[in-house]
Formats: structure tokens, C-alpha cells, sequence
């Protein structure tokens, strides 16, 4: 296996992960509630 095939290869590998970390965290309901303020007020408990 030459060095270009071993690079392509990590390349890909690195792509899929960062695919998989965006998608995850797009789904994550309590980072949706942090990052979109407006649409999940945040609820605070009265004393």
C-alpha cells in the first residue's frame, strides 16, 4: 500500500467522523436548547 492510498484513506476516515460529530449534535436535544435560545427559553424556578 503506497503512502497516497494511506492518506486517502485517513482523509476519508477523518470526514466520516466529523460528519458523524455534526449529525450527533445536531439531534442532541440539550445542545439544540443551547445553542437556539429563542426557540427553548430557558425556565426559571420560582422560590
Amino acid at each position: 500500500m503506497d503512502m497516497h492510498a494511506i492518506a486517502g484513506a485517513v482523509v476519508l476516515l477523518i470526514l466520516a467522523a466529523v460528519s458523524a460529530y455534526r449529525d450527533a449534535l445536531r439531534n442532541d436535544p440539550l445542545a439544540r436548547r443551547s445553542t437556539h435560545p429563542v426557540l427553548f427559553p430557558q425556565v426559571e424556578e420560582q422560590e
